[in-house]
């Protein structure tokens, strides 16, 4: 899930993207600083710096509601297989997914380049070892990548 703050909003005003997306309910308070990532626009033009941050939820996928125009689908894979895939050990990894318009969860395979942010050994791994971090109760150090 993504969003961009808008000139003059607050973070805890852009955490509402977590229910226009995603269909849940999130405070600033839910959330943990994993890093930041200096993203060059393709032009060179429309950088961006984007604040990467976690958010534990053990709902199950059929309780999250798709936006209709912004999400394809929302996915569960053990964190160890997420980071064997996102760290370029594994090219796919078995998960389960909820895809947008439907209300079954299936089983499918998962691979790097069904991911927005798909990219080895860049930020979602750091965003990975981050969450290991946070699941277990202590605060990640945060990354920086430029």
């Amino acid at each position: 899930m993504g969003g961009h703050l808008r000139a003059g909003e607050t973070l805890s005003e852009a955490v509402r993207e977590a229910e226009e997306e995603i269909g849940i309910l999130v405070d600033l308070g839910d959330v943990t600083r994993l890093g930041r990532r200096f993203a060059p626009g393709a032009t060179g033009s429309d950088n961006e710096v984007q604040e990467v941050f976690a958010l534990r939820s053990d709902l199950p996928l059929d309780a999250y509601r798709l936006h209709p125009d912004e999400v394809d689908a929302v996915v569960s894979v053990p964190l160890a297989a997420a980071l064997d895939l996102f760290e370029g050990r594994q090219e796919a990894v078995q998960g389960v997914e909820l895809r947008r318009g439907s209300i079954a969860v299936i089983v499918a395979p998962i691979t790097v380049a069904g991911f927005a942010a798909g990219e080895s050994n860049g930020y979602p791994a750091r965003a990975l070892r981050g969450l290991l971090e946070v699941i277990a109760g202590r605060a990640p150090e945060p990354f920086e990548l430029r």
